[in-house]
């Protein structure tokens, strides 16, 4: 007897409710209690159903059910012919076969059936349900259910106060979020099977019509679960209308209602009366009515939507309507209202916000802020998703006291690199009467042995930054870059064309350009007997400069040919090593606008020679290994005459241990130290056993025999000392959180501290970051800065930056902020004080207030200045509070 369908479902019944006199008649075979019954339809078809493992006493060699005698059916009096209304077994009976039946039809039309094995008693009415597993709702969870960890929390899945909402509580929580959404493992049927399945306590069946579903209803298909306490499905419409406690389940998604249709065909399902929840992006909200289309988007009417946990309405937009739609990763809203603590306070036409990671066009959340020169300041950021490896954000900000300002970023990825296109523009500033614009260039790139970079930066005016500010991702520094190179690597050496120019927006001196630079370097290894390095460097530049209100050295530009060609010979043993080299700097400069009583053209040769050679002692302790590292270099340059060679891109390294064992005391190519010298350095340093390093102290000295006559331009004195003072380093991390490090200068004769820069960093966590620096110079400097993240309570941090300038007895930077943060919402206020300009001296102030609704967007400015305490931008990005 085939049951011809349009719909697509499996139906689990209690189908023996259909046949009692057949049943009844055979109650005592085993085989009849042992039998579950379970038919299938596919893609409206005939019942498709799978064989059983053995012949049931029900059913003949093919599977066909024995017809039953007309008067063993209980037909009502205005039944038709085709149609039979069927009961719900009787309990007791129920018990001795083990519950209800699971059956399916074959493709012939007869009855095929699954084991059941017997049970009686209450074990039968658990063991009835579980041919499919339901997941677990509130109900369910057991007082003595597991703890789930994660790395930072621990979450209790034993408190079900909110459980029917998948929210738990986080027992130990040291953030402002004292709960998770937790999504059960309800093994949900997978997305590509089609049969829908049916499954409840006991079932009322008119063959062809109604059939009526009573006591824990669960329907699963294409990855979906319905459950209710009552269902009626339509076999002609293949609609199944579900009444009481209804809870809705796919990957990701919960809805909750009074009621709910769903169409077994299209999957399409409405729910009455709801609230849902989308556990990725911790969304919950309400709404009147709930419909899931068959595309898989979400529409409500009369909705709201909250990132806040439940029993919680710090904030919450109101819509008359919303789509959540997993298609495109947005959610839309329309005449939406942003309600604070129940209060209105912004309303929307129209709203868009993600509800994943990824990338969508739309508006991104507006920023307001107001100051006396530039009047009230909105600027809202549109975001187009062009493709998936490019895109572009259009900013337009208005000033009222000053016009329009368009910013634009376009980024661009390929298999090459990336790029980056900043561009910014507002025509007539009142405030300044002229048009002001920014351009900033990115790029990133290699193919091959190919690289290459572009990093350009450029502005109408020196004040751009400090009147418009920026969103845009560009350099800020008083010297914006505007530099591109390329460089051709091979194994053994590398070439690179550079362009490298500068723009000054502030008062100090311009650096030079490189308009361009050439450079090549090479490496080569050979084995005679000991591995010798042969190494090279040749670097062909021009060098150009602004040279209005410069004089003297400063306003020389010119050409320099640099060749450096060397030789070393690195020896390497496990309780030690020797190294000597020896190379030779080989220059020729053509200069203009040379100072008088010097030459346009000069050619520079000196050679240099070096021996760089150490020991290694170790010894084994209980908890870890000590090293005492004796170092010996020895260094000897030939005095050249230097007079007249611009300082093109040199300058004089800082003395520091390190420093004590270099080939040259300056840096870059323009000038070669005349020393002749030995320096000696001891080291220790201590070792977990892991290999990690726990600490170093170092201290070293040079013993010059000769004077130093070579020093940058303007500097005409001589160093005739015969040794240096002493350079000292000690660096030492008790823990893996903390680390202490300290170099100083000491003099060498009463081993007082000359100069020293000293650093604490403390981070136990992402929301626990402590940073202290101090830097002194007799007589010259003595500065330090303090900059901290620090909870005070799970709520509330405090957070601030402080540089002092005890020199000048100026404070160039004071910062200090408050943020009080719960599981959906944020506040933050910050006063600041600083140096607006530092030739003139110029303080200004400023109050910042942040408001931060997590999962919308932030309102209020102050974010660029918080960027600068130290492990804030960490911080954000992977949001640890």
């Amino acid at each position: 007897m085939p049951f011809s369908r349009r719909s697509s479902y499996t139906l689990t019944l209690a189908i023996i409710a259909a046949m009692p006199a057949v049943l009844l008649a055979a109650e005592t075979d085993s085989g009849i209690r042992d039998a579950l019954w379970t038919c299938t339809m596919e893609n409206g078809q005939n019942w498709q159903c799978d064989q059983p493992d053995r012949t049931n006493p029900l059913t003949d060699q093919e599977g066909q059910l024995p017809e039953a005698p007309a008067e063993a059916l209980p037909v009502t009096d205005n039944a038709a012919a085709t149609k039979t209304d069927t009961a719900t077994p009787d309990p007791a009976y129920q018990q001795q076969i083990g519950g209800a039946w699971l059956c399916e039809a074959n493709a012939s039309g007869g009855w095929s059936c699954l084991d059941n094995q017997p049970t009686t008693g209450a074990a039968a009415e658990q063991s009835s349900r579980t041919r499919v597993a339901a997941p677990a709702d509130a109900a369910s969870r057991s007082s003595d259910l597991p703890v789930i960890e994660t790395a930072t929390q621990k979450a209790d899945l034993s408190d079900i106060r909110y459980a029917e909402q998948d929210w738990y509580p986080i027992t130990g929580a040291s953030k402002a979020c004292y709960g998770v959404y937790i999504e059960p493992d309800s093994q949900l049927p997978a997305e590509d099977d089609a049969s829908l399945t049916v499954d409840a306590d006991s079932s009322e069946t008119q063959l062809g019509g109604l059939t009526r579903l009573e006591g824990n209803v669960e329907l699963r298909q294409r990855g979906h679960f319905l459950r209710s306490d009552s269902a009626e499905v339509d076999q002609i419409s293949n609609q199944i209308t579900m009444n009481g406690n209804i809870q809705y389940r796919e990957p990701g998604l919960l809805l909750r209602g009074s009621k709910a249709q769903t169409n077994a065909i299209s999957g399409e399902t409405v729910v009455s009366d709801a609230d849902y929840v989308v556990h990725e992006r911790s969304l919950r909200g309400e709404a009147k009515r709930i419909i899931r289309l068959k595309d898989n988007r979400i529409r409500m009417e009369h909705s709201s939507y909250t990132t806040c946990p439940p029993n919680d309405e710090s904030w919450k937009i109101a819509s008359s309507s919303l789509v959540l739609d997993p298609n495109r990763g947005f959610g839309t809203a329309r005449n939406a209202t942003l309600k604070v603590a129940d209060t209105p306070v912004f309303y929307f036409p129209y709203i868009e916000f993600p509800i994943d990671d990824l990338r969508h066009s739309g508006f991104l959340f507006p920023s307001l802020g107001y100051s006396n020169e530039d009047g009230l300041e909105l600027a809202t950021p549109y975001y187009f998703n062009l493709a998936p490896n490019y895109d572009d954000t259009l900013t337009p900000k208005i000033f009222t006291e000053r016009g329009l300002l368009l910013e634009n970023e376009f980024r661009h990825l390929n298999h090459y690199g990336k790029q980056i296109l900043s561009t910014g523009l507002l025509v007539d500033d009142t405030q300044a009467d002229r048009d002001r614009w920014l351009v900033g260039i990115d790029h990133t790139g290699s193919q091959g042995a190919w690289s290459s970079l572009v990093d350009y930066t450029a502005v109408s005016d020196k004040k751009y930054f400090d009147d418009l500010g920026s969103s845009l991702a560009v350099d800020r520094s008083t010297h914006l870059d505007q530099r591109a190179e390329t460089t051709y690597t091979r194994e053994h050496w590398s070439a690179t064309l550079r362009a490298h120019s500068y723009q000054t927006i502030n008062d100090s001196k311009s650096p030079y350009q490189r308009m361009p630079q050439l450079q090549v370097n090479g490496n080569y290894g050979y084995k005679l007997g000991e591995e010798v390095v042969f190494s090279y460097l040749a670097d062909v530049t021009r060098f150009e400069r602004k040279i209005d209100d410069l004089s003297g050295l400063d306003r020389v530009t010119g050409s320099r040919l640099h060749v450096q060609p060397a030789v070393s010979l690195p020896m390497l043993w496990s309780w030690g090593y020797l190294t000597p080299k020896m190379s030779y700097w080989l220059s020729h400069y053509d200069l203009q606008d040379q100072v008088a009583g010097q030459d346009d053209s000069i050619n520079r040769a000196t050679g240099v020679f070096s021996i760089d050679s150490g020991l290694v002692f170790e010894r084994q302790l209980d908890n870890y290994t000590q090293t005492f590292e004796p170092r010996l270099f020895t260094l000897y340059s030939q005095r050249e005459n230097q007079q007249g060679i611009p300082d093109f891109d040199t300058a004089e390294a800082d003395f520091s241990y390190q420093g004590l064992f270099r080939e040259n005391r300056f840096t870059g190519l323009d000038k070669v130290s005349d020393n002749q010298q030995i320096s000696v350095g001891l080291s220790s340093g201590f070792f977990s056993n892991d290999g990690s390093e726990i600490a170093r102290v170092g201290v070293a000295q040079a013993y010059y025999f000769a004077d130093r006559t070579v020093q940058l331009n303007g500097d005409t004195s001589v160093d005739t000392e015969d040794q240096s003072n002493y350079a000292a380093e000690a660096y030492w991390n008790p823990y893996s959180e903390l680390r202490l490090s300290v170099d100083t200068e000491l003099d060498r004769s009463g081993f007082n501290p000359l100069e020293s820069n000293f650093k604490v960093r403390y981070t136990p966590s992402l929301n626990k970051v402590i940073g202290f620096s101090y830097r002194y110079r007799e007589d010259v400097r003595s500065q330090a800065e303090l900059s901290f993240i620090w909870p005070l309570a799970p709520e509330w941090t405090l957070m601030g930056r402080w540089q002092e300038d005890m020199e000048h007895s100026q404070t160039p930077e004071a910062l200090l902020g408050l943020e009080y943060a719960s599981c959906c919402w944020k506040v933050r206020v910050a006063a600041r004080k600083w140096i607006e300009d530092d030739s003139g001296g110029r303080e200004d102030s400023a109050l910042f207030l942040q408001f931060i609704l997590k999962g919308l967007g932030t309102v209020g400015g102050g974010t660029s200045v918080l960027e600068d305490i130290i492990g804030f931008k960490e911080r954000e990005e992977n949001d640890d509070y």
